[in-house]
């Protein structure tokens, strides 16, 4: 059932989403063009990918630790290490959105709740080699093939935390002093969703970016992301699906929420016109 659910929630959003042609926020625009127009393969992509190919041949098994919502496609305590990378990293196409988004804002100080293996989380510290980049895990067996996965690649700018996430934001918080970026990949509850965002919140700054993952896994968690988008410090949002992203822009005098697609998913869109300035 729950799959059919996202299904419908995905229709939903594909009917109601705009490409490039359809922007005119420049700020969006240029969004658009550098995240889900970019048609570039960075290196850093092979190397995650043939990391992940391995992981998805990998059964071994381990006892899993969740002290969120749980796995929608493989409930239980214990789980293979090709089901964590089949079902709990995310996709190819969502974890290069990831690295272009922070290759393209280049934070100093980075924050990710939800490590897993350590695939997204070794995309997104690629895009920002300089940076300071804290990782929290709940799950000790987890936590653990994610620092041998990111040793693998040679990851050399995150630490990784261990512990719950109430009981680990504060210090990561305090230890990073700024918030430049915020990538919340786990619990997928309302709650504690907002509950981590209005703590993050104290950190950010008008170029802060935030991103939430999985904002249509459930009714709960696009609620969660309704109640963010109202949120009086939140000026432009973008739902690419996958997640959402913030921004805290004081430019933007009134609020603005995007709906985005790549172009070629609706490549009907393209005004006459626009056939002659490609």
């Amino acid at each position: 059932m729950q799959r059919h659910q996202l299904f419908f929630r995905f229709v939903k959003f594909y009917l109601r989403a705009k490409t490039r042609y359809n922007v005119h926020s420049p700020f969006v625009f240029e969004f658009t063009e550098a995240v889900l127009e970019d048609e570039r393969w960075y290196y850093a992509f092979s190397e995650v990918e043939g990391l992940r190919a391995f992981l998805r041949s990998d059964n071994t098994k381990i006892n899993v630790t969740d002290f969120g919502a749980g796995s929608q496609m493989t409930p239980g305590k214990e789980r293979s290490l090709a089901d964590l990378a089949k079902y709990s990293a995310k996709p190819p196409l969502a974890c290069q959105y990831l690295f272009k988004i922070v290759d393209k804002y280049k934070p100093t100080t980075m924050l990710e709740l939800g490590t897993s293996l350590g695939i997204s989380t070794a995309y997104q510290a690629a895009g920002a080699l300089k940076s300071r980049f804290i990782t929290i895990e709940g799950c000790p067996n987890v936590a653990m093939y994610a620092r041998k996965n990111l040793e693998l690649l040679k990851v050399k700018n995150v630490d990784i935390l261990l512990g719950k996430f109430d009981e680990k934001l504060p210090e990561a918080l305090q230890s990073l002093g700024k918030l430049d970026y915020l990538f919340v990949d786990g619990n997928h509850r309302k709650t504690p969703t907002l509950k981590y965002f209005e703590e993050c919140l104290e950190y950010a700054h008008e170029g802060s970016v935030f991103i939430f993952d999985d904002i249509h896994w459930s009714e709960e968690m696009e609620a969660a992301w309704g109640t963010i988008q109202q949120h009086p410090k939140v000026r432009l949002t973008v739902d690419l699906f996958f997640f959402g992203v913030v921004f805290f822009r004081k430019e933007n005098k009134v609020k603005e929420h995007f709906t985005l697609v790549p172009w070629i998913w609706k490549p009907w869109r393209i005004g006459f016109l626009d056939l002659f300035h490609r």
